[in-house]
């Protein structure tokens, strides 16, 4: 008897040594089209996709706290957070860009333009992509910074906007189109940065080593999407629609505003490594880093 459980035991360990490589683990921001292609590619493209499992979050921090955790084993999240972690020591790397532009600032009906933002209170997201561009745009305009309020979370910006506790917000496509009309978008963070990066893949080291085919599975999958997306408007449309409960204005309005772009290119490690200046001036990063110790080249 004491045999047989043992073998049982061995047995148990060796079925889940096997299997666990075997699913890769994604973390998606639910309320964010940064994964818009996912949708798309689980609607419109043939496949077997048993091998991924998806995790939904409501913000990018729940999403980063997952990651880092080794709870999924890749994500779509703003790269703001990687490069903290990796300052760090975290064991996360960013395989590849992805979403581009997306983020603009919103603001009550008394306010115009950034110039007008001077004494305005600004909501936030603290250390993502939502606090650091826009302090990024201030700068190039050579514009003083309008006092910052922080969050959490992107529903709490949104009430503390419609009461009046802040004047503007830092908001993403589509949520930043569901206010009434007397809130108008002033800026949008593309005029001065171009096809700037917001939302990256990002890895655990350890799927790297462990899962790295079902990872590059998964990105060309996602590249597929991309492709599709240029002859299949409709059904873009329609998955957004589907998916995120929008109208068919806002889907077209965000996807304006929204571009997906795989691979790393060195404008956005330009684009990025700024931004890293930023973050460890405000003491976010505990260390300057390296490109390299941030970035993780997939071979095929």
């Amino acid at each position: 008897m004491k045999y047989f459980i043992i073998i049982i035991l061995c047995l148990l360990l060796f079925s889940c040594s096997k299997t666990q490589p075997d699913m890769l683990i994604i973390g998606l921001i639910k309320p964010s089209l940064n994964h818009l292609p996912v949708q798309y590619a689980l609607e419109n493209i043939p496949g077997d996709y048993s091998a991924f499992q998806f995790e939904y979050f409501h913000s990018g921090w729940e999403t980063n706290e997952a990651l880092v955790a080794g709870r999924i084993d890749l994500a779509i999240m703003p790269f703001t957070y990687i490069w903290v972690d990796v300052s760090q020591g975290k064991k996360v790397k960013i395989i590849s860009f992805f979403e581009r532009e997306s983020d603009g600032i919103i603001a009550s009906e008394q306010f115009s333009s950034l110039e007008q933002l001077n004494d305005a209170r600004i909501g936030v997201l603290k250390n993502s992509t939502l606090e650091i561009i826009p302090e990024m745009v201030l700068n190039k305009k050579q514009l003083p910074l309008p006092e910052i309020i922080y969050f959490r979370m992107p529903m709490d910006m949104a009430v503390s906007l419609r009461s009046g506790e802040v004047d503007a917000l830092s908001f993403y496509v589509p949520s930043i189109f569901s206010f009434p009309d007397n809130y108008k978008v002033i800026e949008w963070f593309s005029t001065t940065f171009p096809l700037h990066t917001c939302c990256n893949l990002a890895a655990t080291e350890k799927a790297l080593k462990l899962k790295k085919l079902l990872i590059q599975e998964f990105m060309d999958l996602l590249q597929k999407s991309i492709t599709q997306f240029r002859d299949n408007n409709e059904k873009v449309i329609s998955t957004a629609q589907n998916y995120y409960g929008l109208k068919r204005d806002d889907v077209i309005r965000s996807l304006e505003h929204t571009k997906y772009i795989t691979g790393l290119d060195k404008s956005g490690m330009d684009f990025e490594a700024e931004a890293a200046e930023l973050m460890l001036k405000k003491r976010y990063m505990s260390r300057k880093i390296r490109a390299d110790e941030v970035y993780y080249q997939i071979q095929p």
